[in-house]
């Protein structure tokens, strides 16, 4: 309905639309609980996260799961209490090896990191991709060529993959800050906390501004995760307070509060990012999972709603928008808002379990709608819901925001935290 009100034009007819939408996202191969993780991550609210439960528990697949997670394995795994749970840390961290797609007509281009920029500007995201793998396949010591493929991952909602390149990225420049904090993210949203506590404080060692902070302090110990989690925190409100215009400080403090589950300090950081970066979509979609993670999921919808504006393709925020709507007992809205970023990234399945959940939850879909989401025919799925997008109609990424970060943020009373 959004987008077919929109016409796919005007910024007033989307501005219309957005608001009829706001008022009506450790077991591996086991789809439950990968939903169940993928949902945690994400930043999915209670009422989420209580259906999944139900959804698992129903087959039998929560016991062994709640078994261990009761068990003193977990709290020593999170802890560091186990001086023998370095095997446990390196199998857990082992990225597999990044895999080439077999067809690439860009591997003949002179300049493909070039290219690769053009094609996102023009909102051609996934022949961007083909275009990033064609620099790094010419020149496997491009760094930037690394860190732009990961990035462009996490974009498309795929951490696992953004992962595996923005390590490549670090092994070819260790001291690439570009890399280390975005690695800092995708290992928070991967539920890898230490290993992100790692890299966000290597991000501080590394740059020239801050890391007179981290010089004469002793490194924690390797695998005492509270250790870690207490100083790199120290670390980042030491940095945000000796430079408080610096963007990036405040994105890497707005992870930590979210590691420390400190939402109102992560929602503070992440507005302060805001009003200094007011035009990186990324930002808004951060600040929109903090705020979904700490039940404020009205909120949550106006701040993806700021970086859909400037990225309208941003395939992670039409599913962290679902989320916020299905945390709303939206289950239609979220249903339509799942389907729209599997129709802009078809690769990040895990969005299927998002979306058979949140169909479960609606009342008149049909044994044919249904059959379509369980063997994830996406074609078919598209045509039983009405109002999801078409990229062919997506309106013109707008080059900076219709109102000030200040006015927005404002409006939805983060100010005031």
């Amino acid at each position: 309905k959004m987008w077919q009100a929109s016409g796919g034009a005007s910024s007033s007819s989307m501005d219309a639309a957005w608001a009829d939408a706001a008022m009506n996202k450790a077991f591996q191969g086991d789809p439950k609980m990968e939903q169940l993780w993928k949902a945690a991550a994400s930043g999915a609210g209670e009422a989420e996260l209580d259906q999944i439960f139900r959804q698992a528990a129903g087959d039998g697949s929560m016991e062994d799961a709640w078994n261990f997670a009761e068990s003193d394995v977990m709290d020593k795994a999170w802890m560091g209490d186990d001086a023998n749970m370095e095997s446990v840390w390196t199998s857990a961290n082992r990225s597999p090896k990044y895999k080439f797609q077999d067809e690439n007509p860009y591997l003949d281009v002179d300049d493909p990191l070039a290219e690769a920029m053009r094609l996102l500007r023009e909102g051609r995201d996934r022949e961007a991709l083909l275009c990033l793998e064609a620099e790094v396949r010419k020149n496997p010591e491009s760094s930037e060529g690394w860190r732009q493929l990961g990035q462009l991952y996490a974009e498309l909602d795929q951490d696992v993959e953004a992962i595996a390149c923005l390590r490549k990225g670090h092994e070819v420049d260790p001291y690439n800050l570009d890399s280390l904090l975005a690695l800092g993210v995708s290992c928070t949203n991967e539920l890898d906390q230490l290993l992100a506590l790692r890299y966000l404080r290597r991000w501080i060692e590394n740059h020239d501004e801050h890391q007179g902070l981290a010089q004469n302090l002793e490194m924690p110990p390797e695998y005492d995760y509270e250790v870690w989690r207490q100083q790199v925190t120290t670390l980042y409100n030491q940095a945000a307070a000796a430079n408080p215009l610096d963007a990036n400080v405040f994105i890497a403090l707005g992870v930590m509060e979210n590691i420390n589950r400190n939402y109102d300090g992560a929602i503070r950081a992440l507005a302060t990012a805001c009003r200094l970066r007011p035009n990186d979509h990324t930002v808004w979609n951060k600040l929109g999972a903090t705020l979904a993670n700490s039940g404020k999921s009205e909120q949550a919808v106006v701040a993806y709603h700021q970086g859909l504006s400037l990225k309208p393709n941003y395939a992670r925020s039409w599913s962290n928008l679902a989320i916020a709507h299905a945390n709303l007992g939206q289950h239609a809205d979220a249903a339509r808002f799942y389907l729209s970023s599997l129709v802009l990234n078809p690769d990040a399945t895990h969005i299927w379990n998002f979306l058979h959940s949140a169909v479960l939850n609606m009342n008149g879909v049909n044994a044919d709608d249904m059959r379509a989401i369980d063997q994830r025919d996406l074609d078919a799925a598209t045509k039983a819901f009405d109002g999801v997008l078409d990229p062919q109609q997506l309106p013109p990424r707008a080059e900076e925001l219709a109102q000030p970060a200040e006015e927005i943020l404002a409006s939805i009373g983060v100010l005031d935290l």
